[in-house]
């Protein structure tokens, strides 16, 4: 039996190459490829456990979902956590993966670019068993045929790679033409900026692996660039136009070159390339130091979008009046920035001070008017503190003890009683060291307590302490949600994957009450195989996602839907068996299996200059007592050939 691997990256180039190393071995390995996490994931949810790969081959930097995110959700999924993995990373990371692949569970690295032996033998010792034992118990008949199909040794030779290369290079040299096209008429700026982001990222590791560290240096260098952009709406000057336009042109160059030529043009180029990625990293240098600034190369407003707590929807960033007793000390103009988080926003420290003396709120600005990432708001009014705190999404809250309107303590015991700050660090401002005062604090949630006002420097260190934990509390919590959604639901859809949708089921048998029946279907497009062969494969996705919408509108809150696989979706419904104004449970899931069946053929849909009609067919059956899911889940799929063999778009109840 053939040893199975899963190769995940985004570079066509380096799954080549792996490819080439790995299927040339005596082993016989067969690979499956694909290109982002998202889609490995979405790969092994459809699988069964006797289907799972023996080995996941897996970049660690991805643009849509990285390395380090898919590892996590396959180490912990019970099923999957038993797959060894193999990271591939760029050198420069090898000694930190080293150390992070251990957190993670990854069982190796190998550093890019790799010696074919290297790959090699990291990838048998993690193999489960080896393939020569495994052919030693086939019968001799089928060893025979096994030994006549194993291929020679054969990696591909420099010019092979250099052609794959130039054939990558050349597909995103077109994509970063249009890209910075699109820039500047401001036509989708945010998947323009990924998709550029994205062409940059494949070059740079390509290039890498083909030991064209010129290019390679080039392309990493924009990479960063439209990383930046990214949180700046895409604005570039005149000036920052001129060397993208100059960058993409060397690209395109390097593209129509051909594998004999490379080298050489590299070394002709090396000066422009110097000279360019030199201007990029000024322009980087800008952003940096200007900080939104009047001279910096970015616009003003694009360091507060940066720098933007990611589980803010808003961020209110304005000099607060004098009569509710609020400074900013970053400054502002009044004016509300909105913010859309991502995955690569940087958090901010926000600090907010409650205390009725104003000089106390001025002395605490002085202390922080130079540390450049610490946003400050003051309150006097105790009574809106929680107010402004809900309002500004605080990291750090430092509150005095004794104030006119509201006893000290009693604040700290409100803020640890309202849910969305009760996490969020507060340190305790007070004139007194009395033991019995500090225990009190301490007893009612505060984290920590300062004698007003000590030195700067320790100020700033608590500061930075307290909030970077909640920091990294937040982005836990956030990547423990995200992780938890992608490991039970399909990237594409955003429906239950195979198995989160056959536990429900699973559990809906268990929980079904006397007077409750279960309908089960099975659905499926039909001629779906057309549509992407015709068309090609995003349409086929546009259509999975138009019949998706179309599925969850009729079933409604009735019942849960999963994609099991391709074009084949799963539906369970709990109906009640006294009958309602739709009639009895099977009248009423005719009714509703009709109305989708109709509601789909009669939405087309509108694919670029086409318009594709799509119906499907349904094969719908009832749940009977002491069965398992399984046995219901065959008479539905029954139907469905039942539904495909009467002439397609039908529902066949059995």
């Amino acid at each position: 039996m053939r040893l199975h691997i899963l190769l995940v990256d985004d570079s066509v180039t380096i799954r080549h190459y792996a490819r080439s190393i790995l299927e040339g071995l005596e082993e016989n390995y067969r690979i499956t490829e694909r290109e982002d996490g998202a889609a490995a994931l979405g790969w092994l949810s459809s699988l069964v456990p006797s289907e799972f790969p023996d080995l996941i081959i897996i970049d660690r930097n991805m643009p849509k979902m990285t390395g380090d995110e898919s590892v996590r959700i396959i180490k912990m999924d019970e099923e999957w956590r038993s797959i060894p993995v193999l990271f591939l990373t760029a050198q420069a990371e090898g000694a930190q993966v080293g150390d992070d692949g251990l957190l993670l569970s990854a069982d190796a690295y190998v550093c890019k670019p790799f010696e074919p032996e290297e790959l090699t033998a990291v990838v048998r010792r993690l193999m489960p068993i080896n393939n020569a034992e495994s052919m030693r118990t086939l019968p001799e008949e089928e060893k025979s045929v096994a030994d006549s199909v194993l291929p020679e040794v054969e990696v591909k030779d420099n010019d092979s790679m250099l052609d794959l290369f130039l054939v990558e290079v050349s597909e995103h040299a077109a994509t970063m033409v249009q890209g910075v096209g699109d820039l500047h008429s401001r036509v989708a700026v945010s998947e323009t900026v990924a998709e550029l982001i994205r062409s940059a990222h494949s070059i740079k590791g390509a290039g890498g692996i083909v030991g064209l560290s010129g290019f390679a240096g080039l392309a990493g260098t924009l990479e960063v660039y439209f990383s930046r952009l990214k949180t700046s709406d895409g604005l570039i000057e005149h000036e920052q136009a001129l060397v993208l336009d100059q960058s993409v042109d060397v690209f395109v160059t390097l593209g129509n070159a051909f594998s004999h030529q490379v080298r050489s043009l590299e070394l002709e180029c090396l000066p422009k390339l110097q000279s360019l990625e030199a201007r990029l990293q000024e322009f980087l240098g800008d952003r940096s130091s200007a900080r939104g600034g009047p001279d910096s190369s970015f616009p003003p407003h694009a360091e507060v979008s940066q720098t933007a707590p990611a589980q803010i929807q808003e961020v209110i960033v304005e000099r607060l009046s004098d009569s509710t007793g609020a400074i900013n000390s970053g400054g502002g103009t009044g004016q509300v920035v909105h913010v859309t988080p991502d995955a690569n926003t940087v958090h901010r420290i926000v600090v907010l001070l409650i205390d009725d003396q104003r000089i106390i709120g001025e002395s605490l600005r002085q202390m922080l008017q130079n540390e450049s990432d610490i946003q400050f708001h003051f309150c006097q009014d105790p009574m809106k503190a929680i107010e402004i705190a809900l309002e500004i999404r605080p990291t750090v809250i430092l509150q005095d003890l004794v104030m006119p309107e509201l006893d000290g303590l009693e604040l700290v015991r409100r803020f640890r009683a309202q849910q969305d700050l009760d996490k969020v660090p507060l340190i305790v401002l007070s004139g007194t060291e009395v033991a019995e005062v500090k225990a009190e604090a301490f007893a009612l949630g505060a984290n920590d307590y300062m004698v007003k006002l000590p030195n700067a420097l320790e100020v700033i260190a608590r500061i930075r302490y307290h909030s970077q934990g909640y920091i990294n509390l937040l982005e836990r919590e956030a990547a423990m949600a995200r992780v938890t959604w992608l490991a039970e639901h399909d990237p594409l859809t955003a429906c239950l994957n195979r198995r989160t949708w056959h536990e429900g089921l699973d559990e809906a048998i268990v929980t079904l009450a006397l007077d409750e029946a279960l309908l089960l279907a099975i659905c499926d497009i039909d001629l779906f195989k057309k549509v992407n062969d015709t068309y090609g494969h995003q349409c086929g996705d546009d259509a999975i996602q138009h019949v998706v919408a179309i599925l969850e509108k009729g079933i409604g809150g009735l019942g849960q839907l999963g994609r099991l696989g391709g074009e084949e979706f799963g539906i369970f419904m709990v109906l009640s068996k006294i009958t309602s104004e739709a009639g009895d449970p099977v009248t009423e899931a005719d009714k509703i299996f009709e109305h989708i069946r109709k509601e789909l053929e009669n939405s087309p849909l509108n694919w670029n200059e086409h318009v594709l009609t799509l119906t499907m067919s349904f094969g719908i059956t009832f749940h009977r007592a002491g069965e398992n899911g399984e046995s219901a889940l065959s008479r539905a799929d029954a139907g469905v050939y039942q539904a495909k063999d009467g002439g397609r778009n039908q529902v066949a109840r059995m």
